[in-house]
Formats: C-alpha cells, sequence, structure tokens
C-alpha cells in the first residue's frame, strides 16, 4: 500500500478513535459530577478536593484525565493524516500552518489534561492528610494553581480553533469534502472560540465542544471512505 494512502487511513482511524474516547470520558464525567449523590457532598472548594483526594474519585479522575489526554494524542495523529488527505493533489498553506496548530494544540491539551489531574488527586489526597491550619495554605495554593490550567486550556482553544477554522476553509474547495462540511465547520469553530474566549479564564456559559466533537468525527469518517479512492503510486510502505 502506498505511504501516504496508508498515512491517511491511520491517521483517520486515530481520529475517529480520539472523538470517540473524548465522548466517552466528556459523558462519564458528566454523569459523575452532576448526579446528586455528588453535588449533595460539595458545598466548598475543601469538600471537592475531600472528594478527589478519596477512592474511588481519585482513580476515576486521574484515569478520565490519563484517557483524555490519550485521545488527544490520536487526534494529533488524525491531524497528521487530514493533512496528507487536504494536500494530496497540491500543497495548500493554510492546510500546513492548519495541521501545525492543530498537533500544537494536542500537544497542549495532553499536558493540560495531566496536570489538571495530578492537581486535582494530589491536592486531594493533601488535603485529607492535613491539619487544619495546613488545610487552608493547601485550598489556596490549589486555587492558584488551577490557574496554570486555566491557561493551559485558553492557549489550547486558540491553536484547535484556529487549527480548524483554516482546515474548514481549505475543504471549501476539496473534492473529498466540499463547501457544505468546510462552510460549517468554520462557522462552527468560529462561534465556539468566540464564546469560550470571550468567556476566559472562566468556561463558557453555553458548552459546544461536543457538537464540536461531533463534526470532527464527521470529519474523519469522510477521509477514511475517501482514502481508498485517491491515486496514489503503489509504493511499498513499512510500519
Amino acid at each position: 500500500m502506498n505511504y501516504d494512502r496508508r498515512l491517511i487511513l491511520v491517521g483517520s482511524i486515530c481520529g475517529i478513535a480520539g472523538c470517540i474516547i473524548f465522548l466517552g470520558v466528556a459523558g462519564l464525567l458528566e454523569q459523575l459530577y452532576w448526579q446528586p449523590k455528588f453535588q449533595s457532598l460539595i458545598k466548598s472548594t475543601g469538600d471537592f478536593l475531600s472528594i478527589m483526594g478519596s477512592s474511588p474519585y481519585r482513580q476515576i479522575s486521574m484515569g478520565s484525565h490519563l484517557l483524555g489526554a490519550f485521545a488527544l494524542l490520536l487526534l494529533a495523529a488524525g491531524f497528521i493524516g487530514l493533512n496528507k488527505m487536504l494536500s494530496y493533489d497540491k500543497k495548500r498553506v493554510t492546510v500546513t500552518i492548519g495541521y501545525t496548530f492543530g498537533v500544537l494544540a494536542s500537544v497542549i491539551m495532553v499536558a493540560m489534561s495531566i496536570v489538571q489531574g495530578t492537581t486535582m488527586t494530589k491536592m486531594g489526597k493533601l488535603f485529607l492528610e492535613s491539619t487544619p491550619n495546613q488545610g487552608e495554605m493547601i485550598l489556596y495554593l490549589y486555587r492558584g494553581l488551577r490557574y496554570i490550567d486555566y491557561g493551559l486550556d485558553i492557549a489550547f482553544d486558540i491553536f484547535f480553533f484556529s487549527a480548524w477554522i483554516l482546515l474548514g476553509y481549505a475543504m471549501l474547495n476539496h473534492k473529498y469534502f466540499g463547501k457544505i462540511i468546510g462552510s460549517i465547520g468554520i462557522m462552527l469553530f468560529t462561534v465556539t472560540a468566540t464564546l469560550n474566549l470571550w468567556a476566559a479564564p472562566n468556561p463558557p456559559s453555553l458548552e459546544l465542544s461536543p457538537v464540536c466533537c461531533l463534526w470532527i468525527l464527521v470529519v474523519y469518517i469522510q477521509a477514511l471512505r475517501s482514502a481508498k479512492k485517491i491515486s496514489f503510486r503503489n509504493d511499498p510502505v513499512m510500519f
């Protein structure tokens, strides 16, 4: 099989898997954090840290953050495959810049997810083991540390949304994507970027990430379907 075709296929499969894992983790955390039993326990930051430092919430939280990081690692591979898909016939500046931004965004989110999960669980464990005076100091330190992942989240948003707006633009006149998929992507990520950056560093009042993830899933499915139709030289390739 040709190298370029293999790269598109592997990248598309990684992208699809990354989207599915991300949606699964988001759904799991939504069910966990918003269940009445969990909400009834949270009255303050101290209560939250006490829960994050105890079983089974500590394991669930750290595990979900690691899964989220793995999902973004897969999406980084997806960007590499999509770059080859969108530039199979000719090189496009928007594609090169967009895919580079996408890989950078994925790396930032992998770091942010691990930092966030580690901070929550480790600070929670320290809070449980602390004296009252130490507990106040840990709460103060925890609130400060959380601004680190807030900043990383904003950096991720800037790179990630810019990447998909540029890639959406490249899809407008692409043979295997077209104006419908491309224009939906541009509008969706422009609106999401506006909402997220306007509300920064706090989360937006309207969360469109699941909708964006579904659109990305459609893009990678289309890339996977279309890879078999592209004419490449049949050069052998090995992993």
